[in-house]
């Protein structure tokens, strides 16, 4: 009987080793998961890890959105221990699916966000070619294609200008020949060029009288004005002749470059090249400017846009 029951003890030891390993399997494999890997088996894939944080949740949503983003997507970033996710309207199918499998515990969803747009261009702002910094003129046309208007001496040092907020406005800049201070940027960005000088319509070309009153925004200064002192002076900038300029006696800065004048009336007078001792300022016509690069002024009515 002794020997009957060895004989059992024998044979049970080895199923009794399959469940001790089994068992030290799932362990170690319950063990692995709670630290945030999941267990695999070699004929599965290993599954990814849990999102363990905002930030592994920011990472996902920019992989997701950087093919494209939900219409109703305004924004989202990092809030303390959640992503805040802020929505125009309600959600829609689109953002369920790119919310998908993220731990509704680091999410914040916001709706009535206001919609995101880049910052319409107009006269006054600052534009940047490469180390450059200038500031836009005018708006103005060819045909459908928009552009914006500087000074000769800016769009000389690049071709591609970005936006006050780093968008690129368009690339391929032209410049007016030798005497003449002014070049332009094809609008080749969604962002509408408009027929404005910071908030105020451009309505026209009507040169201002000697002794009137002009305003230079130039996008370090700002709005600047004073009266017009002289018409049709030929300037030397650094050696070379700059001719047919308007004087106004107004204070600029460097950055002011390629600024538009213009007239409390909304009378496109000029852009901004230089200026000299004191408060003196020099500024290339508008007429000059357009014929010079055969664009059209763009205007919001009430009077002639030349070319």
């Amino acid at each position: 009987m002794a020997a009957l029951d060895g004989q059992r003890t024998a044979m049970r030891l080895p199923a009794f080793r399959t469940v001790l390993r089994t068992l030290l399997v799932l362990t170690a494999a319950a063990a692995l998961t709670g630290a945030g890997v999941a267990a695999a088996s070699p004929q599965e894939p290993k599954a990814a890890a849990p999102l363990a944080g905002p930030a592994a949740v920011m990472a996902l949503l920019d992989a997701r959105t950087a093919v494209g983003m939900p219409t109703e997507l305004a924004d989202y970033g990092i809030d303390g221990d959640v992503v805040d996710v802020r929505l125009v309207g309600a959600p829609s199918p689109g953002t369920t699916a790119l919310l998908e499998g993220i731990d509704p515990g680091l999410l914040r969803i916001e709706t009535g966000a206001g919609v995101p747009r880049h910052q319409d261009l107009r006269g006054g702002q600052r534009i940047t070619g490469g180390t450059t910094r200038c500031t836009l003129g005018f708006s103005a046309g060819s045909g459908a294609q928009d552009w914006i208007i500087t000074a000769g001496h800016c769009t000389r040092e690049s071709d591609e200008w970005l936006d006050s907020e780093g968008e690129v406005i368009g690339d391929g800049a032209r410049t007016a020949g030798r005497g003449v201070d002014v070049g332009a940027v094809p609008v080749t960005a969604a962002t509408p060029a408009l027929p404005e000088v910071a908030s105020q319509a451009v309505r026209g070309v009507e040169p201002a009288p000697i002794g009137s009153t002009v305003c230079l925004y130039g996008s370090t200064s700002g709005k600047t004005c004073g009266p017009v002192t002289a018409r049709n002076r030929t300037v030397n900038f650094d050696g070379e002749q700059q001719r047919g300029m308007v004087v106004a006696s107004i204070c600029t800065a460097q950055g002011d470059s390629g600024g538009p004048y213009i007239t409390a009336d909304g009378q496109a007078q000029g852009v901004h090249s230089g200026a000299g001792d004191g408060c003196t300022a020099y500024f290339t016509p508008i007429d000059q400017a357009l014929s010079s690069l055969g664009l059209t002024l763009r205007t919001a009515g009430a009077g002639p846009g030349l070319s």
